[in-house]
């Protein structure tokens, strides 16, 4: 059994290569970078990394997945993506995952996580509280990261319901969800409903700039453990997710423990 994996970072990115190149490397874990697609394939043949991160829309990136494809050497390759046409055409040419570079660099990190080697899988293993805020605004998801972030919790972000939903179901850590009632493509009543059918299901804060009293009874109804007014008092908002916390917590006891007063 190896005693240590290789992970090859290549992006046109520079300060994101040094970035996962200092935050992943540890006794286990030797990660190499480069934003040279040409450097990538040198050292590939001369390394055979476990696991290459590719930017496909890095000059000849796409070659280089393909130059991979065709090496005798097993590579999991994960494609960074930032459109649905770079998206497919990695796809095709035989990336094992791909992953959307607006989702955060936790959603990036799991992935690479999951493509290396069964005993490694737990490398870095993040132990925070992971939680999703989606909202379609930049300056929401900005401010509230800003916010919560240097508090210790795990942040990534969804820029409408769909992304939402499908970033629950691939990220079963996901603890709480920051959920805009107002979004595109999904709104948050809908995607709501959807993350509430998953078993288990993290737990849902919703947020509007609208105060309506139907709305946040329906979504009470569905499932949401609170409902939060914008603009935002930051104090209530942490208050809510430490009560959402305790709550989880409560839910995790034996029936028996529930009923017993300490």
């Amino acid at each position: 059994m190896a005693n240590k994996a290789t992970i090859l970072i290549v992006d046109r990115e520079k300060i994101l290569v040094d970035l996962l190149a200092r935050g992943l490397s540890s006794p286990e874990l030797t990660v190499l970078g480069t934003t040279s697609a040409d450097e990538a394939m040198r050292l590939v043949e001369l390394h055979g990394p476990d696991v290459v991160v590719v930017d496909p829309a890095l000059q000849n990136g796409l070659s280089l997945i393909s130059g991979i494809r065709s090496s005798p050497l097993k590579m999991k390759v994960v494609a960074l993506t930032d459109s649905a046409e770079i998206q497919e055409r990695a796809t095709k040419v035989g990336v094992d995952q791909t992953v959307e570079r607006n989702a955060g660099l936790d959603a990036l990190v799991a992935a690479i996580r999951g493509a290396l080697p069964a005993q490694f899988s737990d490398f870095g293993r993040d132990t925070r509280v992971s939680i999703l805020i989606a909202d379609d605004e930049d300056e929401i998801r900005n401010l509230l990261s800003q916010f919560l972030a240097p508090r210790g919790y795990s942040v990534s972000f969804a820029t409408n319901g769909r992304e939402a939903v499908v970033a629950v179901e691939k990220n079963p850590a996901v603890q709480i969800v920051l959920l805009d009632v107002s979004m595109p493509l999904m709104g948050g009543m809908e995607a709501l409903s959807q993350i509430m059918s998953f078993d288990p299901h993290p737990s849902v804060i919703m947020m509007t700039a609208v105060a309506d009293r139907e709305i946040a009874r329906q979504a009470m109804k569905i499932g949401a453990f609170d409902y939060i007014l914008k603009p935002f008092d930051f104090a209530a908002i942490e208050a809510s997710i430490t009560a959402s916390l305790s709550y989880s917590e409560y839910q995790k006891q034996p029936w028996w423990k529930r009923l017993t007063k300490r």
